[in-house]
């Protein structure tokens, strides 16, 4: 299992969100649906394109002890990001918020 604890977020400017981190365990691609847990809950998010920053290349995996910057679709608005854990493998249903996604 892929996870990668966020280290830095902001709003993308062609939509969506993107966050920094590290990744440990396994891969994270583009397309994966992945399980967002930050203190406001657990959602269920979708990384569409990585970013060329962090010295990354390949736009399609970030591979274990890349540090990397990506882009997530279905992030609800007004969460606190930083420090939220990313994880490859889903666990349990995912809390919807009521408020608007980004």
């Amino acid at each position: 299992m892929g996870e990668m604890r966020i280290e830095d977020t902001w709003p993308d400017p062609a939509g969506g969100v993107a966050v920094t981190g590290r990744v440990r365990g396994g891969a994270i691609r583009r397309g994966d649906t992945l399980r967002l847990t930050v203190d406001d809950g657990s959602f269920v998010v979708t990384v569409v394109r990585f970013l060329r920053l962090c010295g990354r290349q390949d736009p399609e995996v970030a591979r274990p002890e890349e540090n990397t910057a990506l882009v997530l679709h279905s992030v609800p608005d007004g969460i606190a990001l930083i420090g939220g854990l990313l994880h490859t493998e889903p666990v349990g249903p995912a809390r919807q918020k009521e408020a608007g996604r980004r």
